[in-house]
């Protein structure tokens, strides 16, 4: 026999997010210091490594609002389709998001935004690992 499927916890989903928010902001911090004390490079890296992270943030932040605009038993088939466009759209602002920054910020340091991006990923990767 089966068991039914555990329901969906916001509470739990926004204390994730909220401890997002601190990974990024203790990122933030973090390189903000090295570049100033050990770089010294006008705080490019920390601009760069902060846009990243930011982006990164920002559109798992609206993937997650897609994902749980409906829920209930009822409303499964609204759950898939909002998973399918809250993915195209997660897709679509981060291809458009590193294009306008590549196109409006300079300076850049390129290899610090992704891996500010890469960096906010792997932390979300790890907060889903520890919803389960």
């Amino acid at each position: 026999m089966t068991k039914p499927a555990k329901r969906t916890q916001r509470d739990k989903i926004n204390l994730y997010v909220k401890r997002q928010a601190w990974i990024l902001f203790i990122l933030i911090v973090v390189v903000s210091v090295l570049d100033v004390s050990w770089l010294h490079s006008d705080l490019i890296v920390a601009k760069s490594m902060a846009i990243g992270a930011l982006l990164s943030f920002a559109t798992q932040a609206i993937f997650a609002g897609f994902i749980f605009w409906h829920t209930g038993y009822r409303a499964r088939r609204h759950i898939v389709r909002q998973l399918y466009r809250g993915q195209a759209a997660k897709w679509l602002l981060t291809v458009f998001g590193f294009a306008l920054i590549f196109i409006t910020i300079r300076p850049l340091s390129a290899p610090a935004l992704f891996i500010g991006f890469m960096v906010m990923q792997i932390s979300h990767s790890w907060m889903l690992w520890h919803i389960r």
